[in-house]
């Protein structure tokens, strides 16, 4: 582990320093001047757009702009006294010593308002004391906003170590998101995603990626125990926590409207296939009389027809044929894979005063895909209101609205993508028929399906924060949150797949429509308590008790005889047999219930202790073990902070803290699995109806336990380099799998605590913010590294497990990646037979189609899940242009190549990898070939599916995946406009290209299709 740390430490860092540009004019300035910048915002963090910055007794001044950004030049000398001011705060005073930079922080002027300055924060878990010892991580909303991008989680990839975002398919595909790796030996997203919560209410997955990215304020990362044991059991895989904008209470109203326009690229072309040429001969040495380039050859006519008197002009007819054939060369990448247009708008409206304040947005984006047809279309609105409750509090209350449409060309036989890899050169779009696809042309390819989903989402939210007394603060939250996901599948009567089914013409026509909704509702009230004694006895108490319930109503219907309309009420309701209709569905019901308390403690800003204790109950376990808990301690050491350190100008900081905690966890759990759950079978008995078991119960199922311990170091070195470094473990106990039982009763599968799984990893970070070399240059760089290594640690019923008797391939093993490649270990293929070389157990030779494979033959070759990412980033900024890129790279991983462009004798009839003839054994004798022989048997095939020491690669890959060049319109050039406070031109792209050793299409999701599409666009901001 020691060698990882330290190449975690090397491999890091950042260096920051951003220029700021004065948003207003100077006043009084002279040749002899200096350059003072920084940031001014209130307590929250929020930009104090108009701040005045102003030398006391001269006429110098600047205000900031809606980033809270100033640039002052004057004439600066120490001993100068700087004053800051905004209207309903308390200003402050500083006195100048030499400094090019100066940040403000300003606070609420209570003394001048009669009723509380309005700053509304819904998320009452949003406890400052769980940072002090807990990871809580925050994203740079700025740089995700500067990748266009219609799905939220995709921009988030690459934006905190640790948190990792794969890209599962094409466009409006469901992205993967884990943060530290899967906490559960079961797949799927159930299981193993985070946690959302939108301003403090809970939300899915899909919900959060409907969100507009332009709404969201702050998007936090909870990683450990400390930091996840407020929100309890929900929280077992980490909690993503977003904050969305709210209204101005500085009297002012801003009114934004941005605009990006641009184009979808065609992404990254994947293997090369073969041009008319080659593929004929190859076609010509497999020997297919499928194919023309065989079926037209010499060597075809001189084996058919030796003593035809005709020989002579049949092979010169099938040469011309041939000839003809060669001078057809279709790039079917071009042909089918399109650029598509990207448009974004979105407009906000933010004003309000001490009192109340508001903010209302909406939000249009469509995106085209990489096959014509492919496309999708989010449409968002966004209010929020804030008002003060006098001089108690405040009072929240926010809706919010998406629309978004997805069409995907999924053909009922085939995704369209993998026509690139199929058609072959000598093919077009207007043959009569296809050599690849017989009897067939390309409308009845292309023409076959039509398929779309939606999601329709509505949410709404109320909050209140009461201060009674000085010290204690109690919150509530309660939200609401509901989608409709919705898709349809057409299968038209006139389409190839329809007329060659053998169903007559009232039967023709499938139809698939499904409706899928989820309600979230919660609930959260929190008491908090938080007293300084003596300014340096900091004690913080809470306690919170929460409801959150999650509703599922899924309705399905398959019918046929719908002819060429995607209607319901045409569903031939008479038809029996294979294409009787059929209405499937699932309702189900999950409530929790929660009471939690929080303790923490600091003593002069040195040390910190941090508890929380959260006892949740919930309805999918029997009521003897209904109740679980999560539970963390943490503790935090500052040595900066003492005397002899606390001026120090080389070590300015030093934290050290540590976390320990245990969560029990229910995710992907259903009742089903843990009592008697039945439902009603299609058939019946007479008029009874019959009721069957959804699953083989287990009463004596546990909650999985997740035991997470989490150390690190922060250091501050001169007041511009920082360190950030941390190590982790999360070991799972009683890791629930579906596994195999005696199939005597009834069920075949049954869900058992069967192990433990343990993720340990590293994070490392470092920080260098240096001043600017001058008032017109300023440079960022930053990198960060995240290691994460899983491994069964144990069995309990065995040292592997096979979830089928049949299986040579264990599903897990002790010591082993819960995601391990398990494949043969090929040394070569045999020229004399052409057939792979397999070396098994205790070295013996393993001949396809001869040798009979066992368990012990095969070896690890690595595992699926990269355990390296990080990301680096380069800024630079030029008076008023601001350059951004942002990289993405992963390591250590390994995929299984696809190969279905490598033909055999029966498929040479679609195209096929470049070089092929060249790199195939072909004939007895070939020496140092790449792939086998096309001509195995039948009982070969086993052997050769499984994956091996040449099919596999690796899946390591660095992404360019954002790149933002903007231009920052001088504010003496708008302040004539005096209409126009802020504008921006800005030429942005997304995923530009992608570096991988990985030789087929996309390292990522291991496809020939489905790579991450470029995406550039010219984008404007004007704030009114």
């Amino acid at each position: 582990m020691s060698h990882i740390l330290l190449w975690a430490f090397i491999a890091t860092g950042t260096i920051s320093a951003v220029h700021a540009e004065p948003a207003v004019a100077t006043i009084g300035q002279t040749s002899e001047t200096t350059t003072l910048s920084g940031l001014i915002t209130d307590i929250d963090g929020e930009p104090l757009a108009g701040a005045v910055v102003r030398i006391d007794g001269t006429s110098f001044a600047c205000s900031a702009n809606v980033e809270g950004k100033y640039q002052l030049k004057a004439r600066l000398k120490k001993g100068d006294l700087i004053k800051v001011t905004f209207l309903g705060m308390n200003p402050v005073e500083v006195i100048y010593d030499g400094q090019s930079k100066l940040d403000f922080t300003l606070a609420p002027d209570s003394n001048s308002l009669d009723e509380v300055v309005v700053t509304a924060e819904p998320n009452i878990n949003n406890i400052d004391i769980r940072a002090r010892s807990g990871v809580v991580q925050t994203v740079d909303m700025k740089r995700l906003n500067e990748k266009p991008m219609t799905d939220i989680s995709l921009a988030l990839q690459g934006t905190v170590p640790g948190l990792i975002v794969t890209n599962t398919g094409e466009l409006g595909s469901k992205p993967q998101i884990r943060i530290r790796g899967n906490q559960s030996l079961r797949v799927g997203d159930a299981a193993n995603e985070p946690l959302f919560i939108l301003d403090g209410k809970v939300i899915s997955s899909d919900a959060f990626r409907t969100l507009n990215p332009q709404d969201i304020k702050e998007i936090k990362v909870l990683k450990d125990a400390a930091a996840c044991a407020l929100y309890g059991i929900k929280a077992s895989n980490g909690v993503i926590e977003i904050t969305s904008k709210r209204g101005s209470y500085f009297g002012t109203v801003d009114v934004t409207y941005s605009l990006g326009m641009g184009a979808t690229l065609k992404g990254r072309r994947g293997v090369k296939v073969m041009r008319s040429d080659e593929k004929l001969e190859l076609e010509r040495l497999m020997m297919n009389e499928a194919t023309p380039g065989y079926r037209y050859s010499e060597d075809y006519y001189r084996r058919r027809y030796p003593n035809s008197p005709d020989l002579d002009a049949m092979i010169a007819s099938g040469k011309a044929v041939l000839d003809s054939l060669r001078g057809i060369n279709t790039d079917w990448f071009n042909e089918l894979i399109r650029v598509a247009m990207y448009q974004n708008h979105n407009l906000s409206v933010r004003g309000g005063s001490e009192k109340s304040s508001y903010f209302v947005s909406a939000n249009i984006a469509t995106q085209g895909g990489q096959v014509k047809g492919n496309s999708t279309l989010r449409g968002t609105m966004r209010m929020g209101i804030d008002v003060a409750l006098g001089k108690l509090g405040y009072f929240t209350m926010t809706m919010d609205g998406a629309y978004t449409e997805n069409k995907t060309p999924n053909g009922s036989s085939f995704s369209p993508a993998s026509l690139i890899y199929n058609l072959n050169p000598y093919e077009t779009k207007s043959g009569n028929q296809l050599w690849s696809y017989p009897n067939r042309t390309y409308a009845d390819l292309m023409y076959q399906y039509q398929s779309n989903t939606t999601d329709k989402r509505g949410g709404a939210s109320a909050s209140v924060n009461l201060k009674p007394l000085e010290d204690l603060e109690i919150s509530a939250v309660t939200g609401l949150d509901y989608l409709i996901n919705e898709g349809t599948q057409l299968t038209p009567a006139s389409s190839y797949a329809e007329q060659q089914s053998g169903f007559g013409p009232e039967a023709l026509g499938r139809l698939n429509k499904d409706k899928n909704t989820l309600l979230n509702f919660s609930y959260n009230v929190r008491a908090l308590y938080a007293k300084v004694l003596g300014n340096v006895h900091n004690l913080t108490l809470s306690l919170n008790h929460d409801y959150y319930l999650t509703s599922t109503d899924n309705l399905g219907i398959t019918g046929y005889g719908v002819g060429n309309h995607a209607s319901a009420s045409l569903i031939n309701q008479s038809l029996t047999g294979a294409r009787k209709p059929a209405v499937s569905s699932f309702k189900e019901k999950v409530a929790q219930i929660g009471y939690g308390a929080v303790a923490g403690y600091t003593y002069d800003d040195t040390y910190d202790l941090f508890a929380t204790y959260k006892l949740d109950g919930s309805s999918v376990l029997p009521s003897d073990k209904r109740w679980n808990s999560a539970w963390a301690v943490g503790l935090g050491w500052t040595p900066s902070e003492y005397g002899f350190l606390k001026n120090n100008r080389v070590l300015t900081r030093l934290n050290l803290k540590g976390s320990y905690g245990n969560t029990a966890s229910l995710a992907g759990v259903s009742a089903a699995q843990t009592i008697a759950t039945f439902s009603y079978l299609e058939d019946a008995y007479a008029t009874a109806r019959i009721l069957q078991l959804l699953a083989l119960y287990n009463r004596d199922l546990k909650p999985e336990h997740t035991t997470s311990i989490d150390a690190g170091v922060q250091a501050g070195f001169f007041d511009r380099l920082s360190l950030d470094l941390r190590w982790y473990r999360r070991q799972t106990a009683d890791a629930l799998l579906d596994v195999p039982i005696a199939a005597s009763n009834g069920f075949s599968m049954m869900k058992r605590n069967i192990g433990v799984l343990r993720n340990d990893g590293i994070e490392a970070g470092i920080s260098i913010s240096l001043p600017d070399i001058t008032p017109d240059w300023g440079l960022r760089f930053s990198t960060s590294v995240a290691y994460n290594k899983n491994k069964v640690i144990d069995l309990y019923y065995t040292d592997k497990l096979y979830t089928s008797d049949y299986s040579l391939i264990p599903d897990f093993q002790i010591g082993k990646p819960y995601d391990t490649l398990y494949g043969l270990r090929q040394t070569g293929i045999n020229a004399v037979t052409g057939l792979p070389i397999f070396i098994g157990k205790d070295g013996r030779e393993i001949v396809p189609g001869q040798t009979q494979l066992t368990r012990d033959d095969f070896i690890t070759l690595g595992h699926l899940t990269p355990p390296y990412s990080g990301s680096f980033n380069l800024g630079v900024t030029w008076k008023n242009l601001e350059l951004d890129a942002d990289f993405y790279w992963v390591a250590g991983g390994i995929k299984q190549y696809n190969y279905t462009y490598v033909r055999n004798r029966d498929d040479v009839n679609y195209n096929a990898l470049r070089g092929l003839t060249q790199t195939m054994w072909l004939r007895e004798g070939d020496v140092n070939k790449i792939y086998y022989s096309p001509f195995y048997s039948s009982a070969a095939i086993e052997t050769l599916q499984y994956a091996n020491t040449s099919n596999t690669g690796s899946s390591n890959y660095l992404r360019l995946s954002m790149l933002s060049l903007r231009y920052r319109v001088p504010q003496k050039v708008l302040s004539s406009t005096r209409i126009i406070k802020y504008a921006t031109a800005a030429l942005q792209a997304s995923n530009l290209f992608t570096l991988t050793p990985y030789s087929e299409s996309d390292p990522e999701t291991g496809t020939l299709g489905s790579a991450v599409q470029p995406v550039i666009t010219l984008n404007l901001s004007l704030t009114f």
